[in-house]
């Protein structure tokens, strides 16, 4: 009896710091993990279009070449580092960090501009870009006599020549979808469309500009830039089942890294003319 007694208050005891051990355990764990917890990464990203020295002829899309150059000095001076979307992908694939101060520049639409003045300042300064050209644009520019500044698009060969540098990473702008018509912008459903011609449409398109890229400048890509920001409500899942890893919008603000799928949501700020480089970061950079 005695014995049998001493053995129930053992196992009691144990049951006790047991329980006890547990307790502690609900309170420190959910603790240390807010603490070590790191916040997700934010990522600005700068839209460019094109370039031109010529006042009379720059707008919000065309800017003075002097304002880029502008650009890069002050965030090379202020500490940061440019990264693609292969760096974006990496990340979350392999959990290879981002720089401290990540920052995506990114030229739109192909324009020669881009070759002529973009090119060789972001060799200057050691900054890589993302470019979006709309492929019948570029292929059509083959066949230019001359190049003008303001609305030439590169040519297939200058593509080849900007992405096989390094400094620049493709995304599809579309291959012939970059239009304004009876109110539907680039890519978006027609109201005629049902969803399985809809779809034909996009993998056609997308197929003849992945072709292009591949034959003429040996390159492929993973983003998919929006024509003019707009989609439908069926666009991003046919992006995605078309492969790409990644799509970029039109949307104002900074985008955070919290998740894979945050990379179909990478938002831009467009970069105007007329104003310093300090004027525009100073802003757009303090947003998060």
């Amino acid at each position: 009896m005695y014995i049998s007694m001493k053995l129930n208050k053992l196992r009691l005891s144990v049951i006790s710091a047991v329980i006890a051990a547990a307790a502690a355990l609900c309170i420190i764990v959910p603790a240390f993990s807010e603490s070590e917890a790191s916040p997700a990464p934010v990522l600005h990203t700068i839209m460019y279009h094109g370039f031109t020295k010529n006042n009379a002829k720059q707008n919000s899309y065309m800017i003075d070449p002097s304002f880029l150059e502008e650009d890069l000095s002050y965030l090379r001076e202020n500490g940061y580092t440019s990264v693609g979307i292969n760096e974006l992908a990496a990340y979350f694939d392999s959990g290879v960090p981002l720089p401290e101060k990540p920052v995506m520049l990114t030229f739109d639409d192909g324009y020669y501009s881009n070759y002529l003045y973009a090119l060789p300042l972001l060799k200057k300064y050691g900054f890589k870009a993302v470019l979006s050209p709309i492929g019948r644009a570029c292929e059509d520019a083959d066949s230019e006599k001359k190049q003008d500044e303001f609305y030439s698009q590169c040519t297939t060969e200058q593509l080849r020549e900007m992405f096989s540098s390094g400094v620049f990473e493709p995304a599809c702008h579309s291959y012939d979808l970059h239009r304004l018509k009876n109110g539907i912008q680039g890519v978006q459903k027609r109201q005629d469309e049902t969803e399985t011609e809809y779809k034909r449409r996009l993998h056609d398109d997308i197929a003849l500009f992945r072709r292009l890229l591949k034959e003429k400048t040996g390159a492929e890509t993973v983003c998919f830039t929006y024509p003019f920001g707009a989609k439908s409500e069926e666009t991003e899942e046919i992006v995605k089942e078309e492969g790409f890893r990644a799509a970029m919008d039109c949307e104002e603000k900074p985008t955070v890294l919290s998740s894979p799928e945050e990379l179909y949501h990478i938002h831009r700020y467009l970069r105007p003319n007329g104003i310093s480089a300090r004027e525009f970061f100073e802003d757009k950079l303090a947003e998060t």
